[in-house]
């Protein structure tokens, strides 16, 4: 490139933008080469030039540069060439060496130069440091053929038939000195031809990245071809070229068409997309967005340093260009961007780490528990915490005198006018002021505490039902992990890496239903199991993987305390009881209302103004998710209508598999550090869920079991968990226009296969720990001869089956009043004998009631793809 080249390429508003410097209205500056109070510098855009009235500087584009950089002539012109057209080779300006003609057969030559990458260590290093190793279309360049072009990786750009008729070189040696042919950024002369080349008229959705290299990087980082690719030569270099290919690519006009700046995250990138995202808004139809790239980053470090999720994950958060923003967006994601366009098309006040940014108060809050208000006539100062009710503003108030510090102490209520009065009046005699005046400034001070009061309860609300926030890595990490197959499966593999053996399908039924929480329509489960048999540890272990900000245990819930929280408190969050056993009906019936009508409303006693006793409404809001145990199911009826049950796992090889666990915790095989990992991971990916709406197709064409109890709420609780393993592939499964997700064949294959054990139970007269129970019970008894007419005792029975007395007891009385056991002989102070009756097929009935689910839900896949969906093992490794 020519030194006229570079000046008319590189217009001096560019270096400005460069450097972070804005013109003012009457295009003067704030001279950057003295201490210069007013702007005294002159910029000319017509000539290029600039002349400072202060210091007396003035020159054209690369002049500025030296100025700026303090650096010789050369360097200067170097770094123009870079502004001008991405470090492009600066031809003339030492060597005076003409550029290399066109008279090679550029396909040739890079045919050349692909063959000749194999044999350079130093180039396969440069694209193993920079993740590149995997581009198809990349050769290097030793020297042999273009001097210009040596050392050099080089990309083929190419016209619209696909031809290449230009090279592009990226230097992979650093600079040498003063000499202008160690650059970093070749092209062929005479450059022409777009890099990956032509964008795809069939795609729907164009990304134009700063360079080539972030080109190269996108194509590694974007699957399937959903996105067309350009790289422009630079942030000046958007060519007539560029432009005329974009032109004709959305030449359609669509309104589906979508054009994407993915420039760098310095300031010439923003400026740079800034100003090519204006000018593509005014000439084509198709929106036009810009993504938010994160400060001193580029494609490729993002790349190279978080991999293709945060890439993509950026993408997402990509913002409309032609909206304007009053503050940065840039940690916005397009979803938070949209909610904070009111009527107007105006952006509103951003919240910012959770907190909404609002206009300074003239209240000093630093203090804990005191708030300070100083006027002209008094300092006013609040101790102690503002009531959070709104019928009133009791406050402990100390009125200080600005000289004298001299205090009149009292405590009012600020709603109740005639009190205020006195109170102003008796202060004023105090501290000879003006009462008048002091009045005044209680009636601002109410209208200040009234204003700071609703902006603390909007925070504290906000903070309750947000989840904490996750880096740009963070994110993508969970993202791509929530895009992968076979997801339920994945999960459950962490969900044990976490720490919970075994209890492989129980553990993910839980899982799934504590993930509900944030969503509008929330589930409840219920663990059901014997004394010692891991249930409390099991809920444990589950809440663990929930958000810490999102979980609420209790060991303990007296009558009336469900009543006394804030009116948000439960809102979106997962309660976890470990025994209800102890609860009283009234917690129990308070805890019922959460989950059927998800807000409790108690009448309770307060005074009014006059200070009489008078009846007032207290209402604590749902909706929230919850999970409890139990060594009781049957004397909880009204509550297991609501809820899903989940029998523990007591069976011989699951404590065989705790033990294991046990030994190999206290022998440090197990690494805690792993543990701790899956853990945290689980929740960030938890955060990353939306709630969303979801649609099922298929409602109304799946039937249950027609002899399941409580048929009616069962339904009801199965199309909820449909729904939720929907939310839990939010980020696989399609959307409708209103955005709301679509269910999918599979989601009901995944939900049956996950819940059937519950499903059952509410077939089965008996529950989860006694059906265990009397399974194990007919096994031992069949292992006997003639086992219609055996008979045995309880002392029998316990020692086989390792149950305790208690236990046993109560086992054995449940099934003589169902009627599957009988007492057949023996004496009270001897023992008596007793010997089964009733030989269920549980194992038959399991068989035909899975048969009958599944079965209507092949039937669906079939109808909806003409392909079965995966068989129940994709889903859980039993």
């Amino acid at each position: 490139m020519q030194i006229p080249d570079i000046k008319k390429r590189l217009p001096i508003m560019s270096v400005l933008a460069h450097y972070g410097i804005k013109t003012d209205t009457n295009s003067h500056i704030k001279c950057p080469f003295h201490k210069d109070d007013k702007p005294s510098c002159k910029i000319y855009t017509d000539t290029n030039t600039y002349n400072c009235f202060g210091c007396g500087k003035t020159g054209d584009v690369i002049q500025f540069i030296q100025d700026k950089e303090n650096c010789d002539k050369h360097t200067a012109l170097k770094k123009a060439a870079e502004l001008a057209g991405e470090n492009t080779e600066v031809m003339g300006i030492s060597s005076g060496k003409a550029s290399v003609k066109e008279a090679e057969n550029f396909a040739e030559l890079f045919k050349m130069q692909k063959e000749g990458l194999p044999r350079s260590p130093k180039a396969q290093e440069y694209l193993r440091n920079r993740c590149l190793e995997q581009l198809q279309e990349v050769g290097y360049n030793s020297g042999v053929n273009w001097k210009k072009l040596k050392q050099c990786i080089t990309f083929p750009l190419k016209d619209k038939n696909g031809n290449i008729v230009s090279l592009y070189g990226r230097r992979i040696t650093e600079s040498n000195g003063h000499n202008v042919e160690f650059g970093k950024h070749y092209y062929t002369a005479n450059r022409k031809g777009l890099y990956p080349g032509c964008p795809d008229a069939n795609t729907e959705t164009l990304i134009i990245t700063e360079a080539i290299i972030d080109a190269a990087t996108l194509q590694l980082s974007i699957e399937n071809n959903q996105y067309s690719i350009l790289a422009a030569y630079g942030t000046n270099g958007l060519t007539a070229e560029h432009k005329a290919a974009i032109a004709e690519w959305a030449s359609d006009g669509t309104e589906k068409q979508e054009i994407i700046f993915f420039f760098d995250g310095d300031t010439a990138g923003k400026e740079a997309a800034k100003k090519y995202s204006e000018e593509l808004i005014k000439d084509k139809a198709c929106l036009v967005s810009t993504v938010p790239t994160p400060d001193g980053e580029d494609i490729n470090s993002l790349f190279v340093n978080y991999g293709k999720e945060a890439i993509l994950q950026l993408i997402e958060e990509r913002q409309p260009a032609n909206l304007k923003t009053s503050q940065s967006t840039n940690n916005l994601t397009i979803e938070q961007y949209d909610n904070q366009i009111n009527t107007t098309g105006e952006v509103q006040p951003q919240s910012v780490g959770g907190r909404t940014q609002c206009l300074a108060s003239p209240l000093k809050t630093d203090t804990p528990n005191k708030i300070i208000h100083e006027t002209p006539t008094a300092r006013y100062i609040i101790k102690g915490s503002l009531p959070k009710t709104f019928d009133r503003m009791l406050v402990s108030l100390d009125v200080q005198h600005l000289e004298t510090g001299v205090k009149y102490r009292c405590r009012l209520d600020l709603y109740e006018e005639k009190q205020t009065r006195k109170e102003a009046r008796e202060a004023s005699e105090k501290l000879d002021l003006r009462s008048d005046l002091v009045e005044n400034d209680l009636s601002q001070l109410t209208d200040l505490l009234e204003e700071y009061r609703d902006n603390q309860l909007q925070q504290t609300t906000e903070e309750n039902s947000s989840d904490k926030a996750l880096s740009l890595p963070e994110q993508a990490k969970c993202k791509a992990f929530l895009q992968k197959d076979n997801l339920i499966q994945n999960l459950n593999e962490l969900i044990g890496q976490s720490g919970i053996v075994g209890e492989e399908n129980n553990r993910l039924f839980l899982f799934i239903i504590g993930t509900s929480h944030k969503m509008p329509d929330t589930l409840h489960a219920l663990i059901q199991g014997s004394s010692g048999s891991g249930k409390t540890h099991l809920l444990s272990k589950i809440a663990a993987l929930m958000p810490d900000e999102r979980v609420v245990k209790f060991t303990r819930v007296t009558e009336n305390s469900f009543y006394n929280y804030d009116e948000y408190f439960f809102r979106n969050k997962l309660i976890c009881l470990e025994d209800i056993d102890g609860l009283k009906e009234e917690a129990l019936f308070a805890w019922r209302e959460l989950i059927s009508n998800e807000q409790l409303s108690s009448s309770t006693s307060q005074k009014d103004e006059n200070g009489n006793i008078r009846s007032a409404q207290r209402i604590v809001r749902g909706p929230m998710a919850s999970i409890c145990a139990t060594t009781h199911g049957q004397i909880y009826e009204d509550n297991m209508s609501r809820m899903f049950i989940v029998a523990v796992d007591e069976s011989s090889e699951q404590t065989q598999k705790i033990m294991n666990y046990q030994s190999k915790t206290a022998s440090g095989t197990i690494e805690k550090g792993q543990e701790v990992e899956a853990k945290e991971f689980m929740q960030n990916c938890i955060r990353m869920l939306k709630p969303l709406k979801v649609v099922n197709p298929y409602a109304d064409k799946i039937n249950l079991p027609p002899q399941a109890h409580k048929i009616r709420r069962l339904h009801e609780l199965f199309l909820s968990f449909v729904k939720q393993v929907a939310l839990i592939h939010q980020y696989q499964r399609k959307r409708d226009d209103r955005g709301r997700i679509i269910t999918d064949p599979e989601d009901l294959k995944i939900a049956v296969e996950i819940m059937f054990d519950s499903i059952f139970l509410k077939v089965d007269e008996l529950d989860g720990s006694l059906r265990q129970f009397f399974e194990q019970l007919k096994a031992y008894v069949l292992a006997k001869e003639n086992p219609q007419n055996y008979e045995f005792m309880q002392r029998e029975i316990r020692h086989a089956l390792n149950l305790n007395k208690t236990q046993l007891f109560r086992y054995l009385n449940e099934l003589m009043e169902l009627e599957y056991l009988q007492q057949s002989g023996g004496y009270a102070n001897r023992g008596f004998k007793y010997k089964i009756i009733y030989w269920d097929n549980v194992t038959k009935l399991r068989s035909e009631i899975k048969a009958y689910l599944f079965g209507q839900i092949e039937k669906l896949a079939f109808q909806s793809v003409g392909t079965p969906v995966g068989t129940p093992e994709n889903y859980i490794k039993n």
